[in-house]
């Protein structure tokens, strides 16, 4: 075994008889190397986004939320008990009493659709990110009070002029929920500053603006925050215990969970997809050991014969695909950290401005580069070791 591993390396550092063999032997390394490079960064590109969701939905949405688990979908806003069960539960920091509604804007011969959210005066402990700039502070009139994003698509056109906002209401009547339309003029009271999705979706109110519109003392959910230390699904089972199957009790790891499902999934198909191409790229192994042997011909013939024995022979060239995929895949890997490195520092590939795009390299995705490649060597050098060129 150690003879034949010395003369694979040797045949394998040492200078061909013809360039073409030094051309065939770079270019199956090069192979490798670049389906190690690419399934590197695919692999650490899909752990990148996963890493910048969670990121985001930490950011963006609130660590538990809890809504009716009734047909009315709506909490009594003096409803103390639930509110003082909630206050006493350790690991708590704030909770914000919010409603959301469905509207259509209209302005001029104009119609946009939006989400109009009400929130309470604690919405900004609970959401960190969340601004708000109060540009009008005289309330005291008969139309309802808003607040536009910074970057509202008609933010240019509306000035501060009234418009008018209509949105769906249900109301029971014998034991059915009725629907019917409520119309608003409404008056530009600030503007608010959140993310991009939600800047471009939503128009943010005072929650007793929505109440005093619908003549109901209600909300519809309780967006908590909880300490930084604190266990998420531990709050989640006090509170569960503590309120009952009444109420719906959802935590933001729940809220992500679509989002995993369609990422892993996905992360999975390319794998394999990858997976297969790097197989594919891999049977230039086998004609790289051909003509290898080729080359070494007579070399060959004067081992054998000295004695030494055709399986022996044939070991050598099944050395040299493993040096061969082992180089390649030293070099894909340590190629791909340098990407790594150069997207880190300086941000070279951007998603939109300002977010750059995310890559990160995992003990797991290693884990799954090294044996695929591996693999592929092994049986590509497997199959050049089974034939008989000699």
């Amino acid at each position: 075994m150690k003879t034949s591993f010395y003369i694979s390396i040797r045949y394998f550092f040492s200078k061909k008889k013809t360039n073409i063999v030094n051309i065939i032997l770079f270019l199956s390394t090069l192979s490798l190397t670049i389906s190690t490079l690419t399934l590197s960064i695919i692999l650490s590109v899909f752990s990148g986004l996963k890493d910048l969701n969670v990121k985001f939905y930490k950011t963006h949405y609130p660590d538990i939320t809890i809504s009716s688990n009734s047909n009315e979908k709506e909490i009594h806003v003096n409803d103390n008990i639930l509110l003082k069960k909630i206050k006493d539960t350790k690991g708590i920091l704030a909770f914000s009493k919010t409603m959301e509604k469905k509207v259509y804007f209209h302005y001029k011969d104009d119609v946009y659709l939006f989400y109009l959210k009400g929130v309470d005066s604690e919405y900004q402990k609970v959401m960190n990110i969340f601004q708000k700039i109060i540009i009008n502070k005289n309330t005291k009139n008969d139309k309802m009070n808003i607040y536009v994003s910074l970057f509202f698509p008609i933010i240019h056109y509306l000035s501060f002029l009234p418009v008018k906002i209509k949105f769906f209401y249900f109301f029971k009547k014998n034991k059915h929920l009725v629907p019917f339309f409520i119309e608003k003029k409404a008056k530009i009271k600030g503007f608010f500053k959140f993310n991009q999705q939600t800047d471009h979706k939503y128009l943010f109110c005072d929650l007793y603006e929505i109440q005093n519109l619908i003549k109901r003392n209600v909300f519809q959910t309780l967006e908590i925050k909880i300490s930084k230390n604190e266990n998420v699904e531990q709050i989640k089972r006090i509170l569960k215990k503590k309120l009952g199957s009444q109420f719906l009790i959802k935590t933001r790891i729940e809220e992500e969970k679509a989002f995993y499902k369609v990422i892993n999934t996905e992360k999975i198909f390319i794998y394999f997809l990858f997976s297969l191409i790097a197989l594919i790229t891999g049977f230039n192994l086998m004609s790289a050991i051909y003509i290898l042997q080729i080359d070494k011909k007579n070399q060959l013939f004067v081992l054998w014969s000295f004695g030494y024995s055709l399986y022996d022979i044939k070991k050598i060239f099944f050395y040299i695909g493993i040096l061969i995929t082992f180089f390649g895949w030293v070099t894909g890997i340590f190629v791909s950290y340098i990407v790594f490195f150069l997207q880190k520092t300086y941000h070279i590939f951007m998603i939109v401005e300002k977010i750059p795009f995310p890559l990160k390299f995992t003990i797991e995705d290693f884990f799954l580069i090294t044996p695929v490649i591996f693999f592929v060597g092994i049986i590509v050098s497997f199959l050049s070791y089974r034939k008989r060129y000699f």
